[in-house]
Formats: C-alpha cells, sequence, structure tokens
C-alpha cells in the first residue's frame, strides 16, 4: 500500500475487516499499560468473583449485593476459575468485546474514512481513560458499549427480534443504558413490533429464572442492596447527582435538572415514537442523545461507565468531518480536548482525599451541546 493509499477512503469498510485490523491495534495499546496477568481487577472480584464463589459454596448471596442477582450466575463461567486465570480471560472478552463495538461504530458513521483516520479514531478511543480503567478493574462497562454497539446496529438493520434479545441482555448492567432500552421498547410497542417485545420478554424471562434458584429474598432479582449502595455512594458517583452534591448544592437541583433532561428526551425522541421516517444520522443522533442523558441523569453511575461515551463522540467526529469552513478543526480540536486534556485533567486534579468521581460527569455536560449544535450546523449546512 503506498502512503497515498492511506489517506484514501476505505472501500466497503464491513464490519469483518474493521474487526480484524481493530484486535491488534488495540492490543497493542493495551498492552502498553496493563499486563493481563497483573490487573487490579478489584471491581471484577466484587461484583463477580467473590459473589460467584459464594454462591458456589453456600448456594446464595449476600443480602445487600447491588446488583441484579442474574448477573452473578452469567458471569460464573468465569468465577469458577481461579482468580488469575478468570481475570485474564475477561480481559481477552473485554478486549474482543470493544474491538467489535469500534468496529460496529466505524461502519455505522456516515464518513468516508481512511486507514489513517481508522487508526487514529482506534487508538484514541483505546486510551480513552474510562476503557482505561473499565479494562483495568474488570467491570462490566465494555459489554454494555458492546451492547449499545449492537442495538445502534441492529436497529438501524430492521432485526427486531435481535434487537429485543440485546435489550434484553443489556440488563446484566441495566443502569447505563436503561433509558434508551426503555425508550426503545415503548417505540417498539407504539409500532407494534412485537417481535422486539417478545425476544426482550424471553430474555428476562431466562434471566430471572436462571437466579431464583438463588434468592434469599424477592428483592435481590433487581439488587437487593441498591438502596444502601446508593446512599452510600451517590455524593461520589460520576453523575449530575454526584456533582452537584459534592458542591453543597441541595438534591433538587440535580432531580429537575436531570427531569427536564429526560423531558427534552423525550420531546426529541417524539419523532421516532411516532413512527416518522428517519435517516441513519438521526438515528444515530437519538441513540447518543439518550446515552449521555442516562449517564448524567441516573444517580448511581461511576467514570468507567463514561466509556459509552463513544458512541457520541464518534457521532460528534463524523458530524465535525463533515463541516465545510475552518470551523472544522476548532470543533475536532474540541472534541478532542472533551475526550482527552479535559477528562484526564479533572481526574488528576479534581480526584481529592475522598477519590469522588464526581466531576468526572463534565466533559459529557460539555459533549452534549457540542453534539447538538454540530447537529444543528451540518443540517443547516445540508449535504
Amino acid at each position: 500500500m503506498s502512503i497515498r493509499n492511506l489517506f484514501q477512503p476505505i472501500r466497503n469498510p464491513v464490519f469483518f475487516k474493521l474487526f480484524l485490523v481493530t484486535m491488534p491495534l488495540l492490543s497493542g495499546i493495551l498492552f502498553t499499560f496493563m499486563n493481563p496477568s497483573k490487573l487490579d481487577a478489584s471491581d471484577f472480584m466484587l461484583i463477580a468473583w467473590n459473589p460467584g464463589q459464594e454462591l458456589l459454596t453456600t448456594g446464595s448471596i449476600y443480602a445487600d449485593y447491588p446488583y441484579p442477582l442474574w448477573t452473578v450466575v452469567v458471569m460464573l463461567p468465569f468465577t469458577v476459575w481461579p482468580p488469575q486465570t478468570a481475570m485474564v480471560l475477561w480481559f481477552t472478552c473485554n478486549l474482543l468485546m470493544l474491538a467489535a463495538s469500534l468496529a460496529l461504530f466505524v461502519s455505522l458513521f456516515d464518513w468516508e474514512i481512511s486507514p489513517v483516520l481508522f487508526a487514529l479514531v482506534v487508538s484514541l478511543s483505546g486510551f480513552f481513560l474510562p476503557v482505561l480503567t473499565s479494562i483495568w478493574l474488570g467491570q462490566l462497562t465494555i459489554f454494555s458499549l458492546f451492547m449499545l454497539a449492537l442495538t445502534t446496529y441492529l436497529f438501524l438493520h430492521q432485526r427486531w427480534t435481535w434487537l429485543g434479545i440485546v435489550l434484553g441482555l443489556s440488563f446484566i448492567k441495566p443502569q447505563v443504558m436503561i433509558l434508551l432500552a426503555g425508550l426503545l421498547l415503548l417505540w417498539a410497542l407504539w409500532q407494534r413490533r412485537w417481535q422486539t417485545l417478545l425476544g426482550f420478554g424471553a430474555v428476562i424471562m431466562l434471566l430471572t429464572l436462571i437466579s431464583l434458584p438463588f434468592i434469599s429474598s424477592p428483592g435481590q432479582i433487581i439488587g437487593g442492596g441498591i438502596d444502601s449502595h446508593l446512599a452510600t455512594y451517590i455524593q461520589r458517583t460520576s453523575t449530575l447527582w454526584g456533582l452537584f452534591l459534592s458542591l453543597g448544592i441541595p438534591w433538587f437541583v440535580p432531580l429537575v435538572i436531570s427531569l427536564t433532561l429526560m423531558i427534552w428526551l423525550g420531546l426529541i425522541w417524539l419523532l421516532i415514537l411516532r413512527g416518522t421516517e428517519m435517516s441513519s444520522n438521526q438515528v444515530l443522533f437519538l441513540f447518543s442523545a439518550a446515552t449521555m442523558v442516562n449517564l448524567m441523569a441516573v444517580p448511581y453511575s461511576w467514570m468507567h461507565n463514561l466509556t459509552l461515551l463513544l458512541l457520541p463522540l464518534g457521532y460528534s467526529l463524523a458530524l465535525a468531518l463533515k463541516v465545510k469552513s475552518r470551523a472544522r478543526f476548532a470543533w475536532l480540536a474540541l472534541l478532542f480536548v472533551i475526550m482527552h486534556p479535559l477528562m484526564l485533567g479533572l481526574f488528576i486534579a479534581l480526584n481529592g482525599p475522598d477519590h469522588t468521581q464526581a466531576y468526572q460527569i463534565i466533559p459529557a455536560l460539555a459533549l452534549l451541546p457540542t453534539m447538538y449544535f454540530l447537529e444543528f450546523q451540518t443540517v443547516q449546512q445540508g449535504p
């Protein structure tokens, strides 16, 4: 391949080819920062391995486990191994799911992507602080990102039964996609897409059935300890709630702002709920907006969950590349600042003695209006 070809648009950027190229790129980035055999993986141990061992030993888990019981049950294939082996297996799965997610996103965005731009996008995504944190801690967030990518792909390709199945699987870690899932289920009901509702219902029923033999109280099905967990950590979470409460602002302020954001989200989603014909770009905008509002407004979410910002960041990048004036470079620079210097700077400067992550929501707060104005500008600009 000549140097000139590196800057030419990729012909037919299909998922499989993109995935094969993404894997070695991501592997090189991640291996630069971490050794798979020496991961922290403290969240993996807390969420999956320790309760999984407890489940295998006693037939139940502690009453205050904050996630749905089916999360532990689904993760049992990893928790039957010794900790080091389990961590490496989960790291490998995270690497595969991250590569698949990025390949799906790149194939869905409306842009002419060259090999150089593709390598840059993958590199910026791999170096994204929430991505590195999620993999280092062994979190389930990369799985949620994969579910988000599949949801977007399946909706755009009208695979309604599989869409419902994936929405059901997203409830293995429910809080980071619950708004998008709810809106899509409402759309399916409105449009009588019974396949989607049946697929979703079948998965939720299956997850419930595999959990029933192990429950010690009905509340464990959806997370028996979520109330106490929320009360303990809400002020430190990477949400609007954590940001305002950490600044000493009363709880009703984030409540009002969160409700306002959700009302705005519902209004812009009326187009799709009413069945108005939508372009793929409009769908990507609505999915991106739902993802960001979810991360801001749901009271319990940590910095690693901001990995899901890769969808709105990628869509905003595709929009910025369409800007025809010199302003394109200003938009691209702003997106880079939001994604990296701002995110990293907040983490270093404002972590504080109590290890709060509240200020990490600021990049999402900056990205939402940025994406909105880019969307407005490209619509006004036309093709």
